[in-house]
């Protein structure tokens, strides 16, 4: 059949559909808005029983969506995962991180945001907070002043252009800083007082043990969501921590809770 005969085709059997159920069309219609109410419910409706806390996510987002925590009487810590996004483990860190209604601090870095855009958009969107890791993860005090903030400005340049706004935290790659880095940041640097060294264990019994041993009210912990024994250690370090009377807050959050205002060029091992 020619083209032009499947278009007339296609028109007649349209034509003969909508003359026969007139009021398809409008089933459709009535099914597309209940979708997309119901898409925004998802995002918005307090679960009965907890505390509503929202979290401030990129102005690009569809949707803010609400993590409702109880945090009363609660021992706060804040998960921060770094040097990602990476398409094959960051997707399903966040997948468990939704499952268990928990939020975290990505330190990303501009690179893996420019070769992961759509990862880092929904970090963002589904209400976890993405700060700034730098470009490439130089070791800032070995740079010269101009080659540090040429790194740092096309870091901000990505989050800008690819999240919506400048990152408004600052991980230096390996915790280090001087006086310089610090100038040159020009935010507050987080850096972490539970480093649960999953990178060199490679192991989930030992990310977790670390954790748990480590953990305090106001503790930052530093894993990576680049390495799969990292996300499979995370469903069971949440469970056990909340055992323990902990709960899980961003960065800016666990500083807010706390009472602190953080300032640029300080750097923060806990809160």
């Amino acid at each position: 059949m020619s083209t032009s005969g499947r278009t007339s085709y296609n028109r007649s059997f349209l034509g003969y559909i909508n003359a026969r159920f007139p009021w398809l069309k409008l089933v459709v219609l009535i099914l597309i808005g209940i979708a997309a109410i119901l898409d925004l419910l998802d995002y918005t409706v307090p679960r009965a029983g907890e505390t509503q806390v929202k979290i401030s996510i990129a102005p690009m987002s569809k949707h803010v969506r609400v993590i409702e925590r109880s945090l009363d009487g609660k021992k706060l810590v804040a998960l921060t995962f770094d040097d990602g996004p990476l398409a094959t483990t960051t997707p399903l860190l966040l997948d468990i991180l939704e499952s268990r209604n928990v939020p975290a601090t990505f330190f990303m870095l501009g690179s893996m945001i420019r070769s992961n855009p759509e990862i880092a958009k929904r970090a963002a969107r589904e209400g976890h907070e993405v700060a700034s890791h730098t470009m490439y993860h130089q070791n800032l005090i070995y740079l010269s002043d101009d080659a540090a903030q040429a790194d740092i400005n096309e870091a901000k340049s990505v989050f800008e252009e690819i999240l919506g706004e400048i990152p408004s935290l600052t991980r230096p790659p390996y915790g280090n800083y001087d006086d310089n880095v610090s100038r040159t940041v020009n935010t507050p640097m987080v850096l972490w007082s539970v480093d649960t060294r999953d990178w060199e264990s490679r192991n989930p019994d030992s990310i977790v043990s670390t954790a748990l041993s480590q953990a305090f009210d106001g503790a930052i912990i530093l894993m990576h969501d680049i390495y799969e024994t990292s996300v499979a250690a995370v469903p069971r370090l949440i469970d056990e921590m909340r055992g323990s009377g902990y709960e899980f807050v961003t960065v800016s959050e666990l500083a807010r809770e706390h009472g602190a205002t953080l300032e640029n060029g300080v750097a923060y091992r806990g809160l």
